[in-house]
């Protein structure tokens, strides 16, 4: 009884583990989608950010004599 038990608790992991869906095909998709858009938005932020951060980092001196 006991090795049954065991070789059904195998046989159903193997074959659970066999499935591979897509996850358009799960209850998942909504929120993997908004995740994906959520990452999109993020990267748009950070490159903003870094757009921001290279023109604080160059001097306007336009009118001002150079110093060594």
């Amino acid at each position: 009884m006991r090795v049954m038990m065991i070789s059904l608790c195998c046989f159903i992991l193997l074959t659970a583990c066999d499935e591979n869906k897509d996850i358009k095909d799960t209850v998942f998709a909504p929120q993997v989608k908004a995740l994906e858009k959520a990452r999109g938005v993020e990267n748009t932020i950070k490159q903003g950010a870094e757009k921001n951060r290279e023109a604080a980092d160059l001097p306007d001196r336009a009118g001002e004599p150079e110093q060594q």
